[in-house]
C-alpha cells in the first residue's frame, strides 16, 4: 500500500499544522485589509480585542488547546482500545486500513488544526502581537467543530465492527489500478502496467484478509459478508467493461507457466530433447483471468460466511447479482470469467439448499423451506441470465460493422482499444497491426489485403462465440437434469421440482434464442475466404443441447414426482409446486401426443390421468369457503382434462395412423370396467361444462389447444369438405373422425373432450344416455362420414363384379 498508514499520518499531521499557521497568518491579513473599510470599522470583529478583554481571551485560546489536547487523547486512547482487541490478531494491512479510515483522518485533522492554530494564537500573544477578533472566532469555531465531530466519529466507530467499512480505501485503490491499467497514455508502459497491477494485487490480498476476518466471533455480522460481497461484484463488473482496453501482453497480466504436451510436441524440439536428454521449461503466458480468479476464491469464503451468520434470505438476495453479473460477461463474451463466478456461486448454494441454515434460528419451517427453494432455483437461475447475455452478445454481432471495426484495429491501436472485441481476436489484431506496420515500412504499402484480415479476425470471434454457446450448454446437463436426479435420490422432492421447472424456463430461452445465435454465426461465417492459409473455420462442438427434446425428458422425470407432492390444501404462503407441475405436465402429454412422442407422451398422459382425482380433491378443499357452483367448475376440470387430451391422442391415431390412443384406451378401460358409475360421473361433469359458461382456466386452455390442432390440420393440409366442379362432395381425409373434426373456416369448433364422449365413454354408458348436445352433433357427423365411406366401398364393389 506504498507508505505505512501511521507515516502517512504523521506527515498529514505535519502538514496540517503548516496549515494552521498559514490559516492563522492569512485571517490576520484578511482583517487587516478590512479594518480600514467602513463596513468593516463598524463590525469590529478585524481589530484585537479591547486590553481589558486579553485575560478572556487567552482563556479562550488556552480552553481550545486543552478540548484539542484531550479529544486527540480520547481518539488516540479509542483508536488503542479497538486495535488491542477487535484487531488484535489482524495481518498489519488490516490495522492500517483501520487506521486510515477516511472519516478518522478527517476529524484528526480538525483537531490538530484546532490545536495548531490556538498554539500559533497563543504564541503570538507571549510575543506580544494580538491577533484580531476574527482569528479568535476561528479557534472558537474549530474547537466547536472538534466537538461536534467527535460526536460523529463516535458513531463510526461502531462501524470497526463490520469490516466491510474499512474496504472504501481498497475500492478506490483498485478503482486507480484498472484506471491505469486501460489509460491511453499508460497502457504502452510495462512499468506503469505493472505498477496498477502490483497495486491492484495488494488491495485483493487485503481484501481477502477482510473477508478472513468475517469468521471470527468478535466481528460476526450477518449484513457485512453480503456488503463485501457486493463490492466483490462490482469489482469484476466494472473491471470487464474496461478489459478491452487493456493489451494482451500488457504487465497488468499475472504470468503463467504453459508446459508442453509432449504427445503432440513439435518433431525438431522433441529430436533435441531426445539428443540431449534435457526437457523443455514451461512458457510463461498472460493469465486473462487472474482478477476473476481471485475474486471467485473470495466470493466463495464471504458468501459461506454469509450463510453461516444465517444471513438466510439476505444472502439469497444477492442472485440477482450474480445472475446479472454472469449475464454481462457473457454478453461480452466472456464465458471463462463468467464461469469462473458462477462455478463460486455454485459451489455454496448447492450446500445451503439442503440445510436448516438458511433462515433466523426461530423462523418457521416453511421460511426455511421457501429459502431452500430460493437456493436450488439459484442454481440454474445464472445459466438462464447467461443465455441472455449471449443473446445480446449474438445480436450485437448481426448488428455490427465487423469488418470496419478489424481494419480500424489494424490501422489504430486506440480505436483496438475502444472496441469490444475478445482477447483472443484483440490479441491476433495487434499481431496484424504490428506486421502490417512493419510491412508498410518495408514495401512502402500495405499488401496484406483486407478479406485475409476479415477471414481470420471473423474467425477467431466465431470460435468465441461457439466457445461461449458451449460453456454455457455444457453446464444445462449437470445443472438440470443431473441435480433434479441428486434432489430426488436425498428424498427432497420440493427441491427437485424447484430445479426443474427452472430448468424448463431455462431450456425455453435456449430454444427461443438460438435463432439469433445461429444468424450471428452465419453472419460470421460470411467472412470466411477459401484463399486463406487456414481455411478451417470454427464449428459447433460436442455439447449441443436439443432444447425441445430436453424440456420433454424433463417434464418426464418431474412428472414421477408429482405423487410426492400432493398436499389436501394449499398453502398460499408457499410456492404451489403441485399445481404448477401439474399445469406443465398436461401440456407436456399434450405437446407430445401432436409431436408423435410416443414413449414420453404415455408417461405425461398416464401422471395426469393418476392425478385425476387428488387435483379434483385439492381443488374443492381451495374453494371449500366459496359456493357450490364454484366449487363444482374448478373442480370438474382435471376430468374434462384427461378426457380432453384422450381426445387428442385418439384424433392424432386417426390422422397419423399410429400413436398412443390403444393404450389410452387400455388404461381407461381398467379404469371403467364395471364402474358405470364413474363414466356416469365423467358425463354428469362434461354437461355440467357445456351447460355453464364460466372463462375457467382449463376453457381458455382448451381453447389454446383446438388452435394448436388447427395449425396441424393446416400444415396437413387437412381442410372442411368441399362440393367440386361436379355438385360431388371432397371428403377431407379417409378417417371419418379426421373429417368431422377437420377445421371449417374458423378453425376447429369441437371440444376433444366430446370426441372422448362420442367414440369411447358412450359405450360404458347406459343405452338411455344423454350424451349432451355437442357430442350428439359430433356423434352424427362421424357416422355420416361413415356411412358415406360405407357407401362408397358398396358402389366401389358392384362396379368391380
Amino acid at each position: 500500500m506504498g507508505a505505512t498508514a501511521a507515516g502517512r499520518i504523521v506527515g498529514q499531521s505535519l502538514a496540517t499544522l503548516a496549515l494552521a499557521v498559514a490559516l492563522v497568518v492569512a485571517l490576520e491579513a484578511f482583517s487587516l485589509v478590512l479594518v480600514g473599510t467602513e463596513w468593516g470599522a463598524r463590525i469590529g470583529w478585524f481589530e484585537p480585542p479591547d486590553p481589558s478583554l486579553q485575560g478572556t481571551s487567552s482563556a479562550l485560546v488556552a480552553a481550545a488547546i486543552g478540548v484539542g489536547a484531550t479529544l486527540l487523547g480520547l481518539y488516540y486512547a479509542t483508536i488503542g482500545v479497538i486495535a488491542s482487541t477487535i484487531y488484535k490478531s489482524v495481518p498489519g494491512d488490516v490495522r492500517e486500513l483501520f487506521i486510515a479510515e477516511r472519516n478518522s483522518e478527517a476529524y484528526l485533522k480538525i483537531v490538530i488544526l484546532t490545536i495548531g492554530t490556538s498554539v500559533v494564537v497563543l504564541a503570538a500573544g507571549v510575543l506580544g502581537y494580538a491577533v484580531t477578533g476574527m482569528t479568535l472566532v476561528v479557534v472558537g469555531f474549530l474547537a466547536a467543530l472538534a466537538c461536534a465531530g467527535l460526536i460523529v466519529l463516535a458513531r463510526r466507530l461502531f462501524d470497526y465492527f463490520d469490516p466491510s467499512k474499512l474496504s472504501s480505501l481498497l475500492l478506490s485503490q483498485i478503482a486507480d489500478g484498472i484506471r491505469e491499467a486501460t489509460g491511453s497514455r499508460t497502457r504502452a508502459l510495462p512499468h506503469r502496467q505493472s505498477e496498477a497491477h502490483y497495486r491492484v494485487y495488494s488491495a485483493l490480498a487485503s481484501f481477502r484478509h477482510l473477508v478472513d476476518l468475517l469468521g471470527h466471533e468478535e466481528l460476526r455480522n450477518a449484513t457485512a459478508p453480503m456488503s463485501l460481497t457486493r463490492q466483490l461484484l462490482d469489482i469484476v463488473g466494472s473491471y470487464s467493461s474496461w478489459k478491452y482496453a487493456i493489451p494482451t501482453d500488457s504487465n497488468w497480466w499475472d504470468r503463467m507457466p504453459s508446459h508442453s504436451n509432449w504427445l503432440t510436441i513439435d518433431h525438431s524440439r522433441l529430436e533435441l530433447a531426445l539428443n540431449a536428454s534435457v526437457s523443455y521449461p514451461p512458457d510463461l503466458q498472460p493469465d486473462y483471468l487472474w482478477l476473476e480468479n481471485t475474486v471467485a476464491r473470495l466470493l466463495r469464503k464471504s458468501l459461506q460466511v454469509g450463510f453461516q451468520s444465517q444471513a438466510g434470505a439476505n444472502a439469497l438476495a444477492i442472485t440477482e447479482s450474480i445472475a446479472g453479473l454472469v449475464a454481462n460477461l457473457a454478453a461480452r463474451l466472456q464465458i471463462d470469467e463468467a464461469l469462473a463466478i458462477e462455478a463460486a456461486w455454485e459451489d455454496v448454494i448447492l450446500d445451503v439448499a439442503t440445510t436448516a441454515q438458511v433462515a433466523e434460528g426461530d423462523a418457521p419451517d416453511y421460511q426455511i423451506r421457501i429459502n431452500q427453494m430460493a437456493a436450488a432455483e439459484s442454481l440454474v437461475l445464472p445459466l438462464t441470465k447467461m443465455v441472455l447475455g449471449l443473446e445480446y452478445a449474438a445480436r450485437s454481432i448481426i448488428g455490427r460493422d465487423l469488418s470496419g471495426e478489424f481494419e480500424a484495429a489494424v490501422s489504430d491501436p486506440n480505436a483496438l482499444y475502444r472496441g469490444h472485441l475478445p482477447t483472443l481476436t484483440r490479441q491476433m489484431l495487434e499481431e496484424f497491426s504490428t506486421a502490417i506496420r512493419r510491412e508498410t515500412e518495408a514495401e512502402g504499402r500495405r499488401v496484406t489485403p483486407r478479406w485475409w484480415i476479415d477471414h481470420f479476425a471473423a474467425r477467431s470471434m466465431a470460435e468465441a462465440l461457439l466457445a461461449t454457446e458451449s460453456g454455457v450448454l455444457q453446464e444445462v446437463g449437470r445443472r438440470t437434469t443431473a441435480q433434479v436426479a441428486q434432489f430426488a435420490e436425498q428424498g427432497r422432492h420440493d427441491l427437485a421440482v424447484v430445479t426443474g421447472m427452472a430448468s424448463l424456463e431455462l431450456l425455453s430461452k435456449i430454444e427461443t434464442h438460438a435463432p439469433t445465435i445461429r444468424r450471428a454465426q452465419a453472419k460470421l461465417d460470411g467472412f470466411r475466404n477459401e484463399n486463406a492459409s487456414v481455411p478451417q473455420w470454427p464449428e459447433r462442438g460436442t455439447a449441443v443441447v436439443d432444447p425441445q427434446d430436453a424440456h420433454t425428458a424433463m417434464l418426464v422425470k418431474l412428472a414421477a414426482l408429482l405423487p410426492e407432492l400432493r398436499i389436501k390444501k394449499f398453502e398460499p404462503r408457499e410456492p404451489d409446486l403441485y399445481g404448477q407441475l401439474y399445469q406443465f405436465v398436461v401440456d407436456g402429454a399434450f405437446r407430445a401426443i401432436l409431436s408423435g412422442d410416443r414413449d414420453r407422451a404415455l408417461i405425461l398422459y398416464q401422471s395426469a390421468l393418476l392425478e385425476m382425482e387428488p387435483a379434483r380433491m385439492r381443488i374443492l378443499a381451495d374453494l371449500e369457503r366459496h359456493e357450490t357452483n364454484t366449487r363444482v367448475v374448478f373442480a370438474v376440470e382435471p376430468l374434462i382434462t384427461a378426457m380432453d387430451l384422450a381426445g387428442y391422442a385418439l384424433l392424432m391415431f386417426e390422422l397419423d395412423g399410429k400413436g398412443i390412443w390403444p393404450e389410452i384406451k387400455s388404461m381407461w378401460d381398467t379404469l371403467l370396467t364395471d364402474k358405470r358409475e364413474v363414466a356416469e360421473f365423467l358425463l354428469t361433469a362434461a354437461s355440467f361444462v357445456d351447460g355453464t359458461f364460466a372463462m375457467t382456466v382449463g376453457g381458455l386452455e382448451r381453447s389454446r389447444r383446438s388452435i394448436e390442432m388447427g395449425r396441424v390440420f393446416e400444415a396437413r393440409q387437412v381442410g372442411g369438405d368441399e362440393r367440386t366442379w361436379d355438385g360431388s362432395r371432397w371428403r377431407p381425409h379417409e378417417s371419418a373422425i379426421v373429417s368431422a373434426l377437420a377445421p371449417r373456416g374458423y378453425g376447429i369448433q369441437d371440444d376433444l373432450y366430446e370426441l372422448f364422449i362420442a367414440e369411447y365413454l358412450v359405450d360404458h354408458l347406459p343405452d338411455d344416455a344423454k350424451l349432451g348436445h355437442k357430442a350428439d352433433m359430433l356423434a352424427d357427423q362421424i357416422a355420416r362420414y361413415r356411412g358415406e365411406s360405407g357407401a362408397s366401398d358398396d358402389a366401389q364393389g358392384e362396379s368391380d363384379a
